[in-house]
């Protein structure tokens, strides 16, 4: 089987959980255990997170709608259970990477070095979720504000610094960070051209993550009434990947070589993994196939299995490195 490297991490194929769906030590355990490349642990926020309430994941046919709203433990638990998470994960010959999720820069920054200090390998920035309401408001999608982007990673860059120049500590982990689905263009090149120029200084973004699911997809029952009870949500599914597969060709050819590009968005089998490959990922992640298998871990291996059966190694190679 061909290696791949992520950021510089070594990856033992380019399959992957995504976010979302790995919150807890036995959710590691789960999964290490599995055939995934990489453990996906996270989003993780400062504060404890209920999620959003009522019924937030709906499957239908080709694609699905999610609300989940963040839901997770909060930093306390994750600054206690994540080197036990490492050690499960390292144990099984599998990095760990932990997505983080703030609601302000300095949230972000005291996130991801703890993910730094309790033996995270990758941090990725969760700059793209949509389901996070608030009093009845719905919070605003980091990555499409330029100057929240930039303030982010200039504080999680300074914070992991600090973090490496300390007595004692290993050098920092890569970070990345994961973004929404951009249909203007010039937008989305104007983050890449963001990113790029922070890429060109040690500690910069080394990986993109595209792309969490499209905000604010309604669906509706027989009855004409929404099947999530948040009403507006995330689209993913089979529907979501020629959106993943035109945003990964566009970032790859506007990001500099030294930054890494992950697909997400119907990874429901071989063929999908293939298809990002040759549109220029170098990893992807999956979680609607996770989900509608009942969040079955062995869904990652049924994934792997018809990626090597159909031969999609020889024909993705210029994916992989």
């Amino acid at each position: 089987m061909g290696g791949v490297t992520l950021a510089g991490v070594a990856l033992e194929h380019p399959i992957m959980n995504a976010a979302g769906t790995c919150k807890t030590v036995d959710d590691v355990t789960a999964l290490a255990r599995g055939a995934v490349a990489a453990v996906v642990v996270g989003s993780i926020t400062r504060d404890a997170r209920t999620g959003n309430g009522g019924e937030v994941y709906w499957s239908g046919g080709s694609y699905s709608l999610n609300a989940l709203g963040l839901p997770n433990r909060g930093i306390g638990y994750y600054a206690e259970q994540l080197p036990a998470m490492a050690d499960i994960a390292h144990g099984y010959g599998k990095p760990l990477v932990v997505s983080v999720a703030g609601f302000a820069a300095e949230e972000y920054a005291t996130l991801a070095r703890v993910a730094a200090d309790t033996g995270a390998d990758l941090i990725e920035l969760n700059l793209g979720c949509p389901n996070v309401w608030d009093g009845g408001s719905q919070k605003r999608i980091a990555c499409f504000d330029p100057g929240q982007t930039d303030a982010i990673c200039a504080q999680v860059e300074a914070a992991l610094a600090a973090g490496r120049a300390g007595p004692g500590h290993r050098r920092a982990p890569a970070y990345g960070v994961k973004v929404s689905p951009f249909s203007d263009p010039e937008a989305l090149a104007d983050l890449a051209a963001l990113l790029g120029r922070r890429s060109e200084a040690d500690g910069g973004p080394r990986f993109v993550t595209a792309v969490n699911t499209f905000p604010n997809a309604l669906v509706l029952d027989d009855r004409r009434r929404p099947v999530l009870d948040v009403a507006l949500a995330g689209l993913s599914g089979a529907a979501l990947k020629p959106v993943g597969l035109g945003q990964v060709r566009q970032l790859r050819a506007l990001l500099p070589e030294q930054v890494d590009v992950v697909g997400v968005g119907g990874v429901l089998g071989g063929r999908d993994v293939a298809d990002y490959l040759a549109a220029g990922a170098r990893a992807v992640q999956g979680a609607t196939a996770f989900w509608n298998r009942g969040e079955d871990p062995t869904v990652f291996g049924d994934i792997l299995s018809d990626w090597i059966d159909a031969g999609s190694m020889a024909d993705t190679s210029a994916g992989v490195g």
